[in-house]
């Protein structure tokens, strides 16, 4: 659990953020995992808020366009319990810092830590776990909005499970043409890897900070899959991810060439080492040839590329499947 440290505590008066600085009024975060106290350096936050029972944390990094929209809604969430906003700072370099700091200046459940060692999600989260108190802990992502109701229903759930997850609706933040663009398989209440186990969507999920002791926290090396590899640690332990249909998440595409190929080559070099996982497990993997009506549709679609809605399906899709057969070298397990 997270560490709080006496008033008389050398570390409470500061600490060690990226840049060596140190700033007052801070203390160094820790955390632990399987019963091993673990450091994380290059963090930063302002002292815990003692008896908070829900933590909200958002990793950001360069956010400062769409920050905002996600504060207003989180500040204007109604919940009963004692709960707090912990937004992670992972070395951006635009107005991100300021924005979250005025919002702290007028909403006091909402602090800020800076967590600049290392720029992935996963550490960020991390360090947000480290820096509450709070026993249950729910994850959303700065770039989306969060609808109303979605604190309560998230507490609520934790409340009954361990681990909770819910849809994300793309219509209101995406274009017809690019919320079109990747099916909707994302508004359902709960995500799945090929129908094998269920899964928590990475920018819209919950988990009791038990759950975190016993399995571990998120996996840097599964970027941007760790959510998946979460999920399946939860199946091989035995514990239930559960959807809730009422927590949902406004969620933002990525629309541009690059943004699109880079994400989707990042979600398809995981899967086969998903695959190897399972096999290694002894447990039943996906096909290895399930995706063979992509590539067939990368071909039929080809003369598309010169819309601009036709170049972004064939741009995810092609990144996914071009990304899994990467992976099934690496990863040796053949998954196309």
């Amino acid at each position: 659990e997270g560490v709080v440290l006496g008033d008389d505590h050398p570390q409470r008066s500061k600490c060690r953020v990226g840049n060596g600085r140190t700033h007052r009024h801070s203390l160094t975060c820790r955390f632990a995992v399987r019963g091993v106290l673990a450091n994380l350096s290059g963090t930063s936050a302002p002292c815990y808020r003692a008896a908070v029972d829900l933590c909200v944390v958002i990793a950001a990094r360069n956010e400062e366009l769409h920050l905002a929209a996600q504060l207003d809604s989180l500040v204007a969430q109604v919940w009963s319990g004692d709960w707090e906003i912990l937004v992670v700072d992972n070395g951006s370099a635009d107005g991100t810092v300021s924005i979250a700091e005025a919002f702290s200046a007028q909403h006091p459940r909402l602090r800020v830590l800076v967590a600049t060692e290392r720029a992935d999600k996963a550490y960020a989260v991390s360090a947000g776990l480290a820096g509450t108190t709070a026993d249950a802990v729910v994850i959303c992502d700065a770039d989306d909005v969060v609808t109303s109701g979605w604190l309560a229903a998230m507490a609520g759930g934790l409340a009954l499970h361990p681990v909770v997850t819910g849809p994300n609706e793309l219509d209101v933040l995406n274009p017809p043409w690019l919320a079109a663009s990747r099916g909707r398989a994302d508004e359902q209440p709960v995500g799945s890897f090929a129908g094998l186990f269920p899964s928590v969507r990475g920018n819209n999920f919950g988990v009791r900070r038990a759950v975190w002791d016993q399995i571990g926290l998120l996996s840097a090396d599964f970027y941007p899959c760790e959510d998946m590899e979460f999920s399946l640690r939860c199946q091989m332990n035995g514990i239930e991810v559960v959807g809730l249909p009422e927590a949902a998440v406004h969620y933002r595409y990525r629309s541009g060439a690059h943004q699109l190929w880079r994400q989707g080559f990042g979600y398809g070099s995981h899967r086969p080492r998903i695959a190897r996982m399972l096999v290694d497990a002894g447990r039943p993997r996906p096909a290895r040839l399930g995706g063979w009506k992509s590539w067939v549709m990368l071909i039929v679609t080809l003369p598309t590329v010169v819309t601009r809605p036709g170049r972004a399906r064939w741009l995810w899709i092609a990144g996914n499947r071009f990304g899994q057969v990467a992976g099934s070298i690496r990863y040796r397990t053949l998954m196309l």
